[in-house]
């Protein structure tokens, strides 16, 4: 799956502004916790994550295995924002099981090589859906790395800067 890419990191690292520079270029697919909760929100729900991981993390996984094979067959790049083996992290932190995750994540493969935004202080942000704060999301970001690393992944650390420059650092490593 070498045309499938990911770009990854902690929260608030930048990911979703420079899929969205990248989306003139490439197919490119938001963040699956987003989306869920999002479609909690439409439903009324209240935020599910802290309240029901499990569900949290099965809907995140069956959105993540999803978007792998609506876009496996795909001709041409696409750039995920997140892949499945981020969900390892949500596994961790919530303190749930990770064996369907790892299942998945062994049958569902990305390029080797993951795009990583690194922690960013200076862009960090809360919002309604993030609510670590900033050492919180590095944390976090640590066990994404980790997650990765244990599924065989490698990466190439995307420089912090401006996003027009992130966006031309990735297009030219694709």
């Amino acid at each position: 799956m070498n045309h499938l890419h990911i770009l990854s990191g902690p929260p608030g690292a930048g990911k979703t502004t420079l899929l969205k520079a990248l989306a003139a270029d490439f197919v490119c697919v938001a963040e699956h916790a987003r989306r869920v909760i999002a479609t909690q929100r439409a439903a009324g729900a209240a935020f599910i994550g802290d309240a029901a991981p499990e569900v949290f993390i099965a809907e995140m996984l069956a959105l993540a295995c999803a978007d792998h094979a609506e876009h496996a067959g795909h001709d041409g790049t696409v750039v995920f924002d997140r892949g499945l083996p981020d969900l390892l992290a949500f596994a961790d932190h919530f303190g749930v099981g990770d064996a369907e995750i790892r299942g998945g994540v062994v049958q569902t493969r990305y390029h080797p090589t993951i795009f990583w935004l690194p922690s960013w202080r200076a862009i960090y942000e809360t919002d309604a859906d993030r609510q670590l704060d900033y050492e919180g999301a590095a944390r976090f970001g640590e066990r994404i790395r980790a997650g990765y690393v244990s599924a065989g992944y490698h990466f190439l650390e995307v420089p912090i800067g401006p996003v027009a420059a992130r966006a031309e650092f990735v297009r030219e490593n694709l």
